[in-house]
């Protein structure tokens, strides 16, 4: 009689995990080994048999090391999946937001899976340098312009902002539009940076007509352009002929805009040309000086000792770029600081350039750099206010108007300055030439009539812009004053409704209940209106003044946003990242710029979006997919 089977028992699963039953009731499985154990003779026996096994020893040895590839999977749409896409959503903005190199995260992603081994999203994260590049290009600046898209769909107005700067061989021409949102007040967004060929008024039109038609931003919204104030722009002070981008614009559309040119430009304009009237050439000096000891470290050691003969702190002569004459200011005390070393200097050194020695010789040399530097003060503290952000066209006229009062004064003065002034009292106590210090006095005249002349020249299209000086809200608001904004208005089109009357009174007793309040009088014209739109809320009593405020506010107070982008484009394309692409460039500047938050903010930005995390889980932010 044959001996009775042994049969596969549930138990043995319980006692052994990685013990199942085979291919029938008389055999096991173990997956660890994959392979199936006959239990029919002996039964648990030969299962305990199996596991003292060398072969499944080695296996199970393997298996301890080893984990499961489930582990590194993240399964869709869980709130670990969420952290581990926002992630990568973030240390793609942290490298553009800090100008680090895209090659960095080849190492970054692995080094962060082993120093935070207790990480399930660092060991889960994978923005290598491929993949974060895409997420770039094809996520994060793509989501940028499509937000500024959809604002400008509930905006009547806006304005756009264009220059032209050299990168090496490419010509960049950055544009940025600018508008007014009763939530967030003055906004300027960049929406596109190309290079183009050349920088000719036809090629300007169209690359600023067919970027705004491709991102389907309808022209007719389009109330201002800004640039600098060269002729391929706006044709001349004058603002004459046709062959320039102001004058077709308006011919493309059909309609009469608005036209500023960069007043941080017409002040820096100001300030040379006055200071082109006097006899020494105060800007020629200072870059003399700067070039003959920005190489030479003998020549500034010898500096030195003369400095500790004068008890002079030494320091460095800092150079002046002509084109900013906010440069000249700091090169000025420079020089000011070490003007005895430095004149002690010249007068030792052994063939020194004689221009310098000559200078230092002139008694009135001290004279015409103490006044320099005192106007420099006027001009530099004028330009750094117009150049802020959020500053509006109206201010920034009332800030050229308030420096014509100023330079006026001054001029019926003849204000030199306190230090000037003692400088020039003592030449007169010791007897000095008189002839000399008559012509000085006339070039001082000349300085002022100049300065005076040529502001008030290229400011003057801005003058038309002084029937909006109530919107300043600095004083409550007259109906005579906002009469002449409405009949300005009407002119361009814009109708403007009877019931702006009411809103008006209501707008006088809002200001007049804030007119005291130390926090609204710091405001700037933006701010206070953003505050007036948030309390207000019933739509009657702000409606016709919205209108008017976007209108406004989609003028460009000055081009010096466009400068901004210029600084960002020299930061990120650097010598060390020379091969990037213009494609890329865009790319990161649409971010830095547009969003403009730090990286903590951007990763909470980002986790309610639930569309940018999405794709970043998709092949379709790679450009092979596209091309498929």
């Amino acid at each position: 009689m044959p001996k009775r089977k042994c049969n596969f028992s549930d138990a043995f699963t319980k006692e052994w995990s990685f013990i199942r039953k085979g291919r029938n009731q008389y055999e096991a499985y173990c997956s660890m080994c994959n392979m199936y154990i006959s239990v029919s003779h002996s039964g648990k026996a030969a299962i305990t048999d199996h596991i003292k096994s060398k072969n499944h020893q080695a296996k199970k040895s393997i298996a301890s090391t080893s984990q499961d590839i489930s582990s590194f999977m993240v399964k869709q749409n869980t709130p670990e999946d969420v952290l581990v896409c926002a992630a990568e959503l973030t240390t793609v903005y942290k490298i553009i937001n800090h100008h680090q190199s895209f090659n960095s995260l080849d190492c970054g992603t692995k080094l962060n899976g082993i120093l935070y081994p207790d990480s399930k999203i660092a060991l889960k994260q994978s923005t290598a340098r491929t993949k974060a590049t895409s997420i770039l290009k094809n996520i994060l600046a793509p989501h940028t312009v499509a937000q500024i898209k959809e604002e400008l769909k509930n905006i009547p107005f806006f304005g756009i902002l264009t220059d032209a700067s050299n990168h090496g061989s490419e010509k960049l021409f950055p544009l940025l539009v600018q508008y007014f949102s009763q939530s967030e007040g003055l906004k300027v967004k960049l929406i596109k940076i190309s290079s183009l060929e050349n920088e000719t008024s036809e090629t300007i039109t169209n690359y600023c007509v067919n970027t705004l038609n491709n991102l389907v931003i309808p022209l007719e919204k389009l109330t201002a352009f800004s640039a600098d104030n060269t002729n391929t722009n706006f044709g001349g002070r004058e603002r004459r002929g046709t062959n320039n981008v102001y004058y077709k614009l308006q011919k493309e559309l059909s309609k009469n805009i608005e036209g500023v040119g960069c007043p941080a430009h017409i002040l820096h304009n100001t300030a040379s040309s006055a200071a082109d009237v006097l006899s020494v050439d105060v800007e020629s000096v200072v870059l003399k000086i700067y070039k003959y000891f920005s190489i030479y470290t003998v020549r500034n050691e010898r500096l030195k000792s003369f400095c500790d003969e004068a008890d002079v702190t030494y320091s460095s002569i800092q150079s002046h770029s002509r084109t900013r004459w906010l440069s000249l200011l700091p090169a000025l005390e420079k020089i000011l600081k070490l003007w005895e070393p430095l004149k002690q200097f010249f007068l030792n050194e052994t063939k020194p350039p004689k221009v310098l020695v000559d200078f230092f010789n002139h008694p009135l040399s001290e004279i015409y750099f103490l006044f320099l530097h005192c106007q420099s003060f006027l001009f530099e503290k004028q330009i750094k206010r117009l150049e802020k952000h959020f500053i509006t066209i109206t201010e920034v006229n009332g800030l050229i108007q308030d420096l014509q009062v100023t330079l006026l004064q001054r001029s019926e003065a003849m204000f030199l300055g306190i230090q000037t002034k003692r400088q020039y009292n003592l030449l007169k106590k010791n007897d000095y030439n008189l002839e000399k210090l008559k012509v000085f006095d006339g070039e001082i005249k000349e300085y002022y009539k100049t300065a005076i002349d040529y502001l008030k020249q290229w400011s003057e299209p801005l003058s038309k812009y002084d029937v909006f000086s109530w919107m300043l809200l600095h004083d409550i608001p007259q109906w005579e004053m906002v009469e002449k904004s409405i009949s300005y208005l009407q002119d361009k089109g814009i109708n403007i409704e009877d019931n702006i009357f009411d809103e008006i009174l209501y707008l006088q007793n809002y200001v007049k209940e804030h007119a005291n309040n130390d926090t609204w009088k710091e405001k700037n014209m933006n701010d206070k209106w953003l505050c007036f739109f948030k309390e207000t809320d019933i739509t009657e009593r702000k409606k016709n003044l919205l209108l008017t405020c976007q209108y406004l506010f989609s003028i460009p107070g000055h081009n010096a946003n466009v400068e901004r982008v210029f600084s960002l484009v020299v930061s990120q394309w650097t010598k060390e990242r020379n091969r990037l692409c213009i494609d890329t460039v865009e790319s990161i500047l649409l971010c830095k710029y547009n969003f403009n938050l730090s990286c903590a903010d951007f990763y909470t930005y980002v986790k309610g979006q639930p569309h940018l995390l999405q794709q970043v889980k998709t092949s379709e932010k790679y450009d092979w997919f596209k091309k498929k």
